[in-house]
């Protein structure tokens, strides 16, 4: 039972966030593009834009990313070994 209401949680959520993604109005970037295209190099010494945006800044967007990776896999993990206990049903 404990996992039925855990999936209903989890199915929600992504509903509330698909909910909310499909909300916020697209808005135009083209003033960060020109900012990162005209200013990576002088800012980050890195020669490759992506380099630059992933290494510089995007640094901790892409350390929570792959935090977030491992927890999955730790709770799928979890999830699947064990088999239940006295409380499940």
């Amino acid at each position: 039972m404990r996992r039925k209401y855990i999936g209903l949680y989890i199915f929600f959520i992504g509903l509330i966030v698909i909910y909310q993604s499909n909300a916020i109005p697209s808005l135009n970037f083209k003033p960060i593009s020109e900012f990162l295209v005209h200013n990576a190099y002088t800012k980050t010494g890195s020669e490759n834009l992506v380099t630059a945006v992933y290494l510089f800044y995007r640094y901790y967007d892409t350390l929570f990313e792959a935090l977030m990776l491992l927890f999955s896999i730790i709770a799928v993990i979890y999830m699947s070994v064990h088999e239940g206990d006295k409380y499940d049903e």
